[in-house]
């Protein structure tokens, strides 16, 4: 007996099936892609069983003609292309001709349609591979396709299923993202006999992920549209401004031709363009929706289209980034209703030359109650507007720390030297009192919510971001290139056109940095040197290279954050008091003490604005 044989038809296509049909998700995921490109403006779907024992999915779109049920749900059979070239111009939601014959294969499938054009329906019902007669049917315009028994016959497959209920809020997650590009189509999803979602025909992208983004407690107000047009893409994010955020990225949702896809670059592009706006471990609300030319885009690279490979990507990221930039800087007010007292903070550029007054009453005291009150100088809004700049200027600009700092020792110690001539340069006087408050020792007292380091310099206490800082001395010492090192084995990279030829003009901006990277041949280039701290996330660096085209300024800046950023000690790590004391000691020694991201990371209070908030007299 030979032992290369042709598989059974049925094996081979269960096989096969398995590529594109893992769980129920993955069948309404096709019949999804499907019902829209039949321009379905209504589609109902229903679930028994987590969707493993019964699918029932109904919509109103153009439906089957008599005809087309001859081929149709056999292997790769659609209406979508018809020649190699089509698959270069790719215009619709399916193309392969693999979903119903997949779903046929490991189900029992029961199709139903009707076109407006024909007296009566056809139905067609396809068992586990084995494919029943057509026969006509009184139905309504629109396809219904049942599908009962998934898996029923590879219990290996089955098995690996999760709970029921796991499986519904899987296929209820898929049909929300799915539904976010299409505010023109009503989704409705009913689970074992209860509605479970209900989006109605909306008439803006806006409109409709606002829907969404209400059920996280999100006002409209605080949802912005972003739009660009360019020659061959055009892109519409809508993102929620700096006020609100998530500490993972479940929220950032990326649709290239209304295709959500899994982009690890295009999601990179929008932490970068909020950048500053949110303190680190923070992510935005972000659904970004890409338009980009078919020929430009390829989806034939991944079995269930999650992915796809873009032509013109370093030009879409850096429209991306670029353009979040204008998504509104809003500073959440800091309330706690259920607190006897709270502290209501006024935004930084609603602020002006500020003075503040504290009022206290024995009403309010008896109370328990502390309020502060701000008088603003007569500034408006549009006074305060941001600068391009680096993130050097930004935190000049938003941060003068030293020189709010508690001089009173340094003022002492310079009189008793008899240094005080009133003739001397005011600039000058202002250094030398900074200089004797630098050589003030700090105490460190410890560590608060595994965030804050505490310390206690002259009559303040100090309280620091211990990640922002330690992202800030990273930084520092990675401009400074003193810890580049050769790589034993040279990581390669496989770049798009316009990739390379940015590389090849701007590769000496990579090696001012302390990255070294060398060109193969046309599209392949190699990093040759890396500095230390890159150890352990080569990936992202890799990933940035392959997508990163921006000027000098704003390459420097969001590369250095990133490798900033994931090197540094995180939020919740405990740190011991030698590490915590480094920390300190490098902090005090900052010009400007703010992270890579133009974010401060010190607050300071002074022992006598601790007795005022007491309400101690001395």
């Amino acid at each position: 007996m030979p032992d290369i044989r042709v598989l059974d038809p049925i094996l081979s296509s269960r096989i096969a099936a398995g590529e594109v049909i893992e769980r129920p998700q993955s069948v309404i995921r096709e019949l999804l892609d499907n019902s829209i490109d039949a321009g379905a403006t209504e589609i109902d779907i229903s679930l028994e069983g987590g969707g493993i024992d019964r699918i029932e999915f109904a919509d109103n779109g153009s439906g089957i003609k008599r005809e087309d049920f001859e081929n149709i749900a056999k292997r790769h059979s659609t209406s979508k292309i018809s020649k190699l070239d089509d698959l270069y111009s790719i215009s619709t939601l399916g193309f392969r001709g693999e979903a119903l014959y997949s779903i046929g294969a490991v189900s029992s499938l029961t199709i139903e349609s009707k076109t407006k054009d024909e007296k009566h329906g056809f139905s067609l019902n396809i068992d586990n591979g084995r494919r029943g007669e057509i026969k006509e049917r009184e139905l309504k315009d629109g396809t219904r396709i049942i599908i009962e028994d998934l898996f029923s016959e590879i219990p290996a497959r089955r098995s690996f299923l999760k709970r029921n209920s796991t499986e519904s809020q899987l296929s209820r997650n898929l049909i929300v993202n799915k539904a976010l590009a299409f505010p023109n189509v009503r989704f409705i999803l009913k689970i074992d006999g209860a509605l479970r979602l209900d989006w109605p025909q909306v008439s803006s992208l806006k409109e409709r992920v606002s829907y969404l983004y209400r059920q996280d407690g999100i006002a409209d107000q605080d949802v912005n549209v972003l739009r660009v047009q360019e020659s061959d893409y055009s892109i519409e994010i809508i993102a929620g401004n700096s006020s609100v955020s998530r500490s993972d990225k479940k929220e950032i949702r990326v649709y290239v031709n209304n295709r959500p896809i899994d982009d690890y670059g295009i999601t990179q592009a929008v932490t970068y363009g909020f950048g500053e706006m949110l303190p680190g471990g923070k992510y935005p609300y972000a659904a970004v929706f890409i338009y980009d030319k078919p020929e430009l885009v390829d989806f034939n690279i991944h079995p269930a289209k999650r992915e796809a490979k873009l032509r013109n990507r370093a030009d879409i990221h850096h429209s991306i980034t670029t353009l979040l930039r204008g998504v509104e800087r809003k500073i959440p007010e800091i309330e706690s209703p259920s607190s006897p007292y709270y502290i209501r903070e006024t935004p930084r550029w609603e602020m002006g030359e500020r003075t503040s007054t504290f009022s206290s009453n024995k009403e309010s005291c008896d109370r328990g109650q502390i309020e502060f009150s701000y008088s603003l100088e007569k500034r408006s809004r549009s006074d305060f507007k941001e600068k391009e700049a680096s993130w050097l200027e930004k935190a000049k600009e938003l941060q003068e720390l030293r020189r709010e700092r508690d001089r009173d020792k340094g003022r002492e110690r310079y009189q008793k030297e008899g240094n005080s001539s009133q003739h001397e340069d005011e600039g000058q006087q202002k250094k030398r009192e900074e200089e004797a408050l630098d050589e003030i020792p700090f105490t460190y007292i410890g560590q608060a919510f595994r965030l804050f380091l505490i310390a206690q310099k002259g009559e303040s206490l100090y309280f620091v971001d211990q990640h922002a800082a330690h992202e800030r001395i990273i930084y520092d010492e990675l401009i400074e290139k003193k810890t580049v090192q050769p790589l034993l084995v040279p990581i390669r990279l496989e770049v798009e056109d316009d990739v390379d030829e940015f590389l090849e003009k701007n590769s000496h901006i990579y090696t001012k940095l302390g990255i070294m990277i060398s060109k193969c041949n046309k599209g392949s280039w190699q990093i040759d040197a890396l500095p230390a701290v890159c150890r352990d996330i080569e990936d992202q660096i890799e990933n940035f290279i392959k997508n990163a085209k921006a000027d000098e300024i704003e390459l420097e800046q969001n590369l250095f954050s990133i490798i900033a950023c994931k090197a540094a000690i995180k939020s919740g790590d405990e740190i011991d008091k030698f590490t915590a004391n480094a920390i300190l000691e490098r902090v005090f020694k900052m010009e400007n003490p703010s992270c890579p991201h133009g974010r401060t990371f010190l607050v300071r209070i002074t022992d006598k604005r601790l007795k005022e908030l007491v309400g101690r007299n001395s």
